[in-house]
Order: C-alpha cells, then structure tokens, then sequence
C-alpha cells in the first residue's frame, strides 16, 4: 500500500485464506478505499491518483471478494470517480473499472458478478458517465467503453443472467443510454435441473457515436445475436416506441434468431420483436430520418437467409412488417418521403416485396397459405 499525500484512507480487511490486496493512492488526497475479502485467493488492485475519488467509504466496503479466486481491478485517475465491485457466490471471475483521465470528473461505474468465470470490462471517460453490469450466470462477457475521450453524459447498463453471453456497450457521442438484458435466473430447486430456456450462448453489441440516442436489447433463449448502430442523433422512443431502437428476442424456446438495426439518420425509431427460431431482421434508417419500422417475427424461419429487410433511405416513412410461420421472405426499400408500407405474413414459403420510390404511397400486402409471391413498386 502506497499513500503518497494526506488525507487518504484505506482500509483492507481479510478473513480468507491467501488473499491479495494492493492499492497506490497518489495525488492531492481525500481518495477513499475499504476492500473487504472473505474468500480465498482473490485479488484486489486499486491506483487512484488524483483528488475525491472513492472505491467505498470508511463505512462500508467498496471492493467486496467473498467468494474464491476473483480479480478486481481499478484505475481511477481524476477526481470525484466512484467504482464498486462485489464478487460473490461464483468463483474466478474478473472485474476491471477504468474511469477517465485527470480532466474527468463524476463517473461512476458498478460491477457485480455473483456466478462463475464472468468477466466484466468498465472503460469511462468524459464526464459524468454511469455504467453498470451485472452478472449472475456463468462464463459471460462484459465491455462498457463511454466516452472516447469526446463524449460524455452516457448510461449503460448490462444484465447477464444466463451462461456464456457476450455483450458490448461503446458510446462516442453524448447523451446516449443502452441497456442490454441477457438471460434469466434458472428456475430454483428441482425443476432447475430439466431448466433449459434461461439464455445462453447470446451476442448483443450496442454501438453508439452519435449523441442523444437510446437503445435496448432483450435476449432469452439460445444463439441469438443483436446489433444495434446508431450514427445519427436524438433516435430516442416516442409515439408507441420505448426506445429509439429496441430488440427482443427470443422466450424460453427461443434460438438462432439474428436481428440488426443500424441508424443512420436522425429522429427514427426501429423496433424487432422475435419470438421464435432461425428469424433473421435488418432494418437501416438513413435519408433525412424521422422514419419508423416495426419487425415483429414469431415462428420459424426455415431455411430462407433473410426473413425480413427493411431499408428506410427518405424521410418520415413507416414500415410494418409482421410474419408468422415458417419460412417468409419480406423486403421493403422506401427511398421517398411519406410511404407507408404493411406486410402481413402467415403460413408457409411467402415472398413479399416492396419499393416505393416517391412520396406519399399506401402498400398493404396481406399472404396466407402457402407459396405466394408479391412485389409491389411505387414511382420510377
């Protein structure tokens, strides 16, 4: 332990066997640390170096190891940065908190992680940054990166309750919120043991570099990867949307679904609900913005490529697209201003196809059974 300015506390208690704390606390002083380990073999690293940061307080504990072989890691260089990191009930996980330079202030990042073999990677830098991820199944991945050293004023927050997820959360610009929601608890007692449907094995990455957007993704099930872009700004939830992009996937049945929404423009909002196995979405938003697309998917995709592909390249248009069944193929391009596209999909083996060209075009296409096939072009 080395203290190189006064006013700083630290205070490290150990009841485990084997356990390793080191803290460097530089600076003008007033940093704060309290490590509490209870387990065996964990480690705890923490450097602060500038002046009001805090890993706990002198009540309470800001790094708490109580299970086996953990790591927490943190590098707070600045003033007035917050981390906490609390590894319990699993073993051999990892938590890594990496908040700004000496220009940053008020960041504030949190890590628990209560299974096995998690790791969980919190990067921060601007000003008054929120991250948040939290870990409760075993072998998931974590990365939070806010900031880039441009933008500031973000929120993200990562759930992981399933087994080996992998989610990603990079925020350039300013003033942006994801939220990424991963699994759920298995069910206790017994009926854990046949529990099949709580998440695993699923990607999400969120990637935002324009400012003011929101975005969220939902996944239970199996093999699911989402991907949501926002390049432009203020995508934000109005009108029926919650978000400015929004994915779900899955239900306990859930599988093999991929949905990706990329943002282009500015003022859109998308939304791809998937209920079922083998769904794939792509919705891209890009003109002048203001454009609006819903995907919803239930059933099974068989072996088509690509169930549904919107593209949105004008302005203030909207898109319905809603398939049930098995193997259906819808594509909508609106290059205009003002269209308004619905694609209703039952049955088996539909291909649907929209292209509106101009401005202020009505398409409905409407196919059950079996085997149909529509194209519907607007202007030239």
């Amino acid at each position: 332990m080395t203290q190189t300015s006064g006013l700083n506390e630290a205070i490290v208690t150990q009841n485990g066997n084997e356990n390793t704390s080191l803290a460097t606390q530089e600076g003008v002083g007033a940093n704060t640390l309290n490590v509490l380990q209870e387990g065996d073999e964990n480690l705890s690293d923490i450097v602060q170096g500038g002046a009001g940061n805090g890993v706990g307080t002198t009540a309470s504990a800001g790094v708490i190891q109580l299970s086996n072989e953990n790591t927490a890691t943190i590098r707070q260089a600045g003033g007035l940065h917050t981390a906490f990191v609390e590894q319990k009930c699993g073993d051999l996980n990892t938590a890594s908190i990496d908040q700004g330079a000496n220009s940053s202030t008020d960041h504030d990042a949190q890590v628990r992680q209560d299974g096995n073999d998690n790791d969980a990677t919190v990067n921060q830098r601007g000003f008054n940054q929120l991250a948040d991820v939290r870990q409760g199944g075993d072998g998931n991945s974590a990365d939070v990166a806010q900031g880039n050293g441009q933008g500031r004023d973000h929120n993200a927050f990562i759930v992981q309750d399933g087994n080996d997820n992998t989610a990603d959360i990079a925020q350039g610009g300013s003033d942006n919120e994801a939220t990424i929601d991963q699994g759920r608890n298995r069910l206790p007692g017994v009926a854990g043991l046949t529990d099949t449907g709580f998440g695993a094995d699923q990607v999400a990455s969120i990637s935002q570099s324009g400012s003011g957007n929101t975005a969220n993704t939902i996944q239970r099930g199996e093999f699911q990867r989402a991907t949501i872009s926002q390049v432009g700004d203020d995508n934000v939830g109005s009108g029926g949307f919650l978000f400015g992009a929004q994915i779900t996937q899955g239900g306990d049945a859930g599988r093999d679904n991929d949905a990706t929404i990329t943002q282009l423009s500015g003022s859109n909002r998308a939304l791809i609900d998937q209920q079922g196995d083998s769904l794939a979405a792509n919705v891209t938003q890009g003109g002048t913005g203001s454009n609006t697309s819903t995907v919803l998917q239930t059933g099974a995709g068989g072996a088509v490529l690509l169930n549904a592909d919107v593209l949105q390249n004008g302005a203030d248009n909207t898109s319905m697209v809603d398939q049930t069944g098995t193997g259906q193929t819808a594509s909508v391009d609106q290059l205009g201003e003002d269209n308004l596209s619905t694609v209703l999909q039952s049955g088996s083996g539909h291909t649907a196809t929209v292209i509106q060209n101009s401005n202020a075009n009505l398409s409905t296409i409407t196919q059950s059974g079996a085997g149909h096939s529509a194209t519907v072009t607007q202007g030239s």
